[in-house]
């Protein structure tokens, strides 16, 4: 394989940390442009044990951020889902939010949007949690107040070589999580955070019980879609509360939303029900597009295609978040700088694959799956979209009238034009019903097609 294409490939490596008992480790972490030069996203693979307060001021970031909060069993994590969550966000200091999880939840921070603390505060089940970094390097800004001088300025911690230990300031800072675990050896810091304002606090401390979640009441996707006179429900009704959850401004409930249950019929290869977060279809103005998909079997995906502006990347792990390292698979993956002049590299290991805009890709066979595996595509725009191409076939005679005829066109097709292959009328919500008559694995019989 070319070095150009040969770079776009990253395999994990287990991060043993010491965080803490509350979190499960080793950890699979993707690090952006640290782990892979020129990467556009930072994003992690972690699960939550026990309650514990993260981040305990607020901070911004200079991308866009989601928050992602499920079931540490997949692909249902609705089933798998039974904790409490207090985060609290807003788009200024002064205008902070307090939102309560007890559900299968994502969470858009638009750049510049202060958030934080993040507050597990109940967990009766492991959560699967990632944090979503539009952006190769992850840096952050508080706001504190210098305790010499009184001064208040906004602090900047970033990747970009100048984030270090907390510990030794003469080392980088690793991630190992060692400062989390041992707070008391944290030399004291020469400021303050300042004070922030939360406009909904209710002094609840805790809204539900063991329990109290019924995946059953998860949001129906149909139900999700965006539509004119759409209103974001950031709470559903699938938990029974002890006490009401604060109210959300608009602006903010927005921003926040009941994961929706897809109960797909993509083929026994694909177990249903699962989460796909499908960008601008389930929450306006978002910039990510993502699936939380598990794959039991042998699959041919996708015809030969590229993405116009947008990035992709694609992770292929182990399916227990638990053991996300447990991978047993061989999935073959083509890219090239067109249709005809396409590689392929045989994927064994976890790994994440970039597709930098206008890079040819697919198909994706999927092979000798003796363990199920994650397949996570990550989109980096809202709303999700392929331009394919396809040959014009034109006769000697129309070749000789026109010398420099085009060969080929290309087409598009995206979440935005997207209609049923059985209803032509009806807009496509990706159930699956068609998937088994699109691409077979080689060798495989046709099945005898559903009527609708």
């Amino acid at each position: 394989m070319q070095e150009k294409f040969e770079k776009l490939f990253y395999e994990f490596v287990p991060q043993e940390t010491h965080w803490g008992d509350w979190i499960l480790s080793p950890q699979a972490y993707f690090r952006g442009d640290t782990d892979m030069p020129g990467a556009g996203i930072n994003l992690g693979f972690q699960v939550f044990l026990k309650p514990v307060r993260l981040e305990t001021e607020p901070h911004f970031h200079r991308e866009d951020e989601y928050l992602v909060f499920l079931g540490a069993q997949l692909p249902d994590v609705f089933s798998a889902w039974d904790a409490e969550v207090h985060f609290y966000m807003g788009p200024t200091y002064d205008t902070m939010e307090k939102v309560v999880i007890t559900e299968p939840t994502i969470i858009h921070l638009p750049k510049g949007w202060w958030h934080s603390p993040l507050d597990f505060v109940r967990i009766d089940k492991p959560v699967l949690f990632q944090a979503v970094m539009q952006s190769g390097r992850c840096g952050l800004v508080k706001y504190v107040q210098r305790k010499d001088t009184g001064e208040k300025q906004y602090l900047y911690m970033g990747d970009e070589n100048i984030r270090s230990c907390v510990l030794d300031p003469s080392k980088k800072c690793t991630y190992c999580g060692y400062c989390f675990s041992h707070r008391d050896k944290i030399p004291p810091r020469p400021y303050d955070f300042v004070p922030w304002t939360v406009v909904n606090e209710d002094g609840v401390k805790l809204y539900s019980d063991t329990g109290a979640y019924d995946p059953e009441k998860a949001p129906d996707s149909a139900e999700c879609v965006v539509t004119e006179g759409y209103k974001s429900r950031p709470y559903s009704d699938a938990t029974v509360l002890k006490a009401p959850k604060p109210a959300l401004s608009d602006e903010v409930a927005k921003n926040v939303l009941a994961c929706p249950k897809e109960k797909t019929q993509w083929g026994p290869w694909c177990p249903s029900p699962q989460f796909y977060f499908r960008g601008e279809t389930y929450m306006e103005g978002a910039t990510w597009h993502c699936g939380y998909q598990i794959f039991t079997g042998p699959n041919d995906m996708e015809d030969c295609h590229f993405h116009q502006g947008a990035e992709e990347y694609i992770f292929f792990m182990g399916a227990n978040p638990m053991d996300i390292f447990d991978f047993d698979a061989e999935v073959e993956m083509t890219i090239g700088d067109d249709p005809d002049h396409m590689e392929s590299k045989i994927i064994t290991k976890p790994t994440v694959v970039r597709l930098p805009a206008n890079v040819w890709h697919c198909p994706i066979k999927f092979r000798n799956v003796k363990k199920p595996l994650l397949f996570q595509a990550a989109f980096m725009d809202g709303t999700w979209g392929t331009i394919t191409r396809s040959r014009i076939q034109l006769t000697d005679e129309q070749k000789a009238k026109m010398p420099f005829a085009r060969e080929h066109t290309y087409n598009y097709m995206g979440d935005n034009v997207r209609f049923c292959r059985y209803n032509p009328k009806k807009r496509c919500n990706i159930c699956g019903k068609c998937f088994s008559q699109m691409r077979r694995p080689e060798g495989k019989p046709e099945e005898k097609k559903e009527e609708d």
